[in-house]
This record gives structure tokens, C-alpha cells and sequence, in this order.
């Protein structure tokens, strides 16, 4: 007799997270709940370290073959950026703030108004966290500014706008100070990175943006009353295009000595005056860009005069 052999089906294979004990095979499980939102504010790794040395005991810059930005000390971009500054502030002398325009003020309705100068910008990421012995800072205060506070921060467009140049001018006297400030510009960098540490990124990124503005652009004079409020806004600017980590508003404003709406004025006319043009997307071009600035900062040397009013006497001793 002929006997049919019927094949033994192949063993069903279970993933293990779909059997669940006390239940039938197969059955699906509960699915886990999912992981919490992430909090980049919360993550203290990001904080940069305290400890800094100061720019007169950092290295000193090293050769345009031997420049590596990546690998570049913090206090030596800082010791690069300084330099440069005050070699093209030396250089330019005092240059008078142009003095405001007498012009009729522009008509505004209440619904312009209440929709442009009651709006407040809001942060795209919560600031850093600091630990709570470093929230503490000396309190200092650069001199009062040339501009007044009602002067526009902004572009304005369409009917009734005042020219680009002027918005222009407007912006670049706000940072003048009326009298040279009280301290250096060394001491001034070195409160900065003490109370506020910034990466290599942000300072040599600060410096680019000082010469595209002060030289390039010829937007803002670099002399001894602009120079404290530039580097201060423009390190603003850099940490918030650059870096994943932001120090706060308020503490950024004392720590550097202004108020915190003469900060925001200040952080909008930098960026106003470059067109919002901030990124600096490869190390070459940052590196090209940094090279620029040590050069500017040569020449500016090379070329500076020493006033007529130097006298340089020497001591005649009697050779015995």
C-alpha cells in the first residue's frame, strides 16, 4: 500500500520581546515608555574650564607655516587677537563718533510699535549652567557710550525709512565710549576669559569679525574708546553662532561692564553691520582669516609714527 508522507512544518521562530510570560505565544508586548527630552542646558561637560592662564603668561603665537587653529591654546588666540587691536587702534589714533543727524523722528502707529520695540527675541537654547562658587563676578563698568538709547538698532525698510548709511552710522557710534576707558585692553580679555571662558574657536572667530568690520567694511573705527565694546559684542556673536554652550545674557553684560539692553544693541549692530554673514565653516578659512588679522596688525606696527612730541634722551654718564 502506498503511504503519503506529509513534511513537518519548519519551527516558528518568536522574537524574544514578543513572547511575554503568561501569555499565548506570539501575543505582542506592552510597549516601554520612551526616553525622556533631551536637556542640553543640563549637560555640565560642555562648560569650558575655569582655569586660564593669563595672556601675558600665554605662548606666544606661532609662525603662519606652524599655525594650527585646531590645536591652538585658547590664550594664545586671545594673546593674536589682542595684538592685532591695539596695534590698529595705535595706528588709527582718535577718531571723533560721527555726531547724530538733526532729523524729524519717524511716525510710528501704536500697532507698529506694539509689534517691533515690544518684541523681545527669545533664546533658541537655554544658557549653561554655572556652578554656583563662579556665579559671583567683580563688578566693573565701561564708560557711557556716545550713542543715545533712542537711536534704531535695526533696518528699517519700506516708506518713511531712514538711508542705510545713516542706520549704519547710528549703529557703529554705539560703540564708542565718550572717554577711553579706565583699564587695558589686556586686563579686559584676561576678565573676560576669567568669568566667561571662551574656546580657541570663538576668540580667533571674534578677531575675524573685528577686522571684516574695522578694516574691511570700514564700518567701525578701531581706536582706544571702540575697542573694549567691539571685542565684547563680537565675542557675543561668535559663542552664539559657533558653540554648542551659551553663558547668560546678564552675566555676559556684567561681566564685561554694560548694561544688559546695551549688550543686545550691540550684539544686533554687529551682526547688522556683516550682514549676518557669521559662519566660518573650515578650519583653512579660519586660519586664513586669523593669519589676515596677525598681518594687519604687523603692518599697522610697521607703519605707526611716534609723535612729535617724543623726546628720547640718553643718560651722559662720564666713561671712567
Amino acid at each position: 500500500m502506498l503511504q503519503v508522507c506529509h513534511p513537518t512544518p519548519p519551527p516558528t521562530t518568536v522574537h524574544p520581546g514578543l513572547l511575554v510570560s503568561g501569555t499565548k505565544r506570539g501575543a505582542m508586548s506592552k510597549p516601554s515608555e520612551p526616553p525622556s527630552a533631551p536637556n542640553p542646558a543640563g549637560d555640565a561637560g560642555v562648560l569650558p574650564d575655569f582655569q586660564s592662564l593669563s595672556i601675558q603668561d600665554a605662548p606666544s603665537p606661532p609662525e603662519e607655516a606652524e599655525m594650527d587653529v585646531l590645536t591652538m591654546p585658547r590664550e594664545t588666540a586671545m594673546k593674536i587677537v589682542m595684538r592685532s587691536m591695539l596695534s590698529l587702534a595705535n595706528a588709527a589714533g582718535d577718531v571723533p563718533a560721527t555726531p547724530p543727524l538733526s532729523r524729524p523722528a519717524t511716525p510710528m502707529s501704536r500697532e507698529n510699535v506694539s509689534g517691533t520695540r515690544g518684541h523681545r527675541r527669545v533664546a533658541s537654547r537655554p544658557a549653561t549652567p554655572i556652578p554656583s562658587e563662579r556665579q559671583k563676578t567683580q563688578k566693573t563698568e565701561l564708560e557711557q557710550a556716545e550713542a543715545s538709547h533712542d537711536e534704531p538698532i535695526t533696518h528699517d525698510i519700506g516708506a518713511g525709512a531712514e538711508p542705510e548709511s545713516v542706520q549704519r552710522i547710528n549703529m557703529a557710534r554705539k560703540f564708542f565710549s565718550k572717554t577711553v576707558p579706565r583699564f587695558g585692553l589686556d586686563d579686559y580679555l584676561n576678565r573676560i576669559q576669567h568669568f566667561c571662558p571662551f574656546s580657541t574657536g570663538v576668540w580667533l572667530a571674534a578677531g575675524s569679525y573685528i577686522m571684516r568690520l574695522c578694516l574691511i567694511d570700514k564700518a567701525v573705527p578701531l581706536t582706544h574708546r571702540t575697542m573694549h565694546r567691539l571685542i565684547l559684542a563680537c565675542l557675543t556673536v561668535a559663542m552664539k553662532t559657533l558653540e554648542d554652550h551659551r553663558w547668560p545674557h546678564k552675566r555676559l553684560a556684567g561681566v564685561g561692564g554694560v548694561e544688559e539692553a546695551a549688550l543686545s544693541r550691540l550684539e544686533l549692530s554687529v551682526e547688522f553691520l556683516l550682514d549676518f554673514d557669521l559662519q566660518i565653516r573650515t578650519p583653512e578659512k579660519m586660519k586664513e582669516l586669523t593669519v589676515s588679522l596677525q598681518k594687519a596688525g604687523q603692518a599697522a606696527t610697521m607703519t605707526s609714527k611716534l609723535p612729535s612730541s617724543f623726546d628720547l634722551k640718553l643718560p651722559l654718564n662720564k666713561v671712567r
